[in-house]
């Protein structure tokens, strides 16, 4: 069990633990496009849950995607190729919430701009989420703490304001809702922002 701890899998298969039946989490990063990166997370995942995690692909329809949550409706299921999902898809997917909600729990795989879209048209999805957004690296392991403060460093650098000006704006209501800013607010463990 030593080789997840701090990992997005031990990190998600605690706060699974805490928050109980029909969680819904989202894994944030550019190795969340790569299928196998996807299917050690959902092996890794499943180690620490002590459980099989299913890998859901999406395929553009909600139809599809309902019956594959339905049945069964009680495992953990891990959702890759959200990236292909447009403004109008995310809507849809939004609508049709309900048929979503499972009693296992959620991982949604998004890169950032397909965050953005979530929260743009599909506000009820972004609630389930709540704050348990996870941000992992290239190698789709968790961010080093080092990697972490590189990333802010220069997300400050380049747009010239301080990560507590962005919680500041982020939390006015203010903040832009532009893909870096949403990983800026991920990176600050501040997911309850987006």
């Amino acid at each position: 069990m030593a080789d997840f701890m701090g990992g997005p899998a031990f990190d998600m298969g605690r706060r699974m633990e805490i928050r109980g039946p029909f969680s819904w989490f989202a894994l944030l990063g550019s190795a969340t496009d790569d299928t196998l990166a996807v299917e050690d997370l959902a092996t890794e995942l499943g180690a620490v849950l002590e459980a099989q995690v299913r890998s859901v692909p999406y395929t553009g329809s909600t139809e599809v995607l309902g019956s594959y949550l339905r049945k069964p409706a009680s495992d953990p299921v891990l959702i890759s190729n959200l990236d292909i999902a447009d403004a109008d898809q995310w809507s849809a997917l939004d609508i049709n919430r309900s048929g979503f909600v499972r009693e296992g729990p959620v991982i949604l795989c998004l890169s950032v701009d397909s965050l953005t879209r979530l929260c743009a048209h599909a506000p009820n999805i972004r609630s389930f989420l709540g704050g348990s957004i996870f941000h992992v690296g290239t190698s789709g392991a968790a961010l080093t703490s080092a990697e972490r403060q590189e990333r802010i460093s220069s997300l400050e650098s380049h747009f010239r304001i301080s990560s507590a000006e962005v919680i500041k704006r982020a939390e006015s209501g203010i903040l832009p809702t532009e893909p870096h800013f949403v990983e800026w607010l991920v990176l600050l463990d501040r997911g309850d922002l987006v």
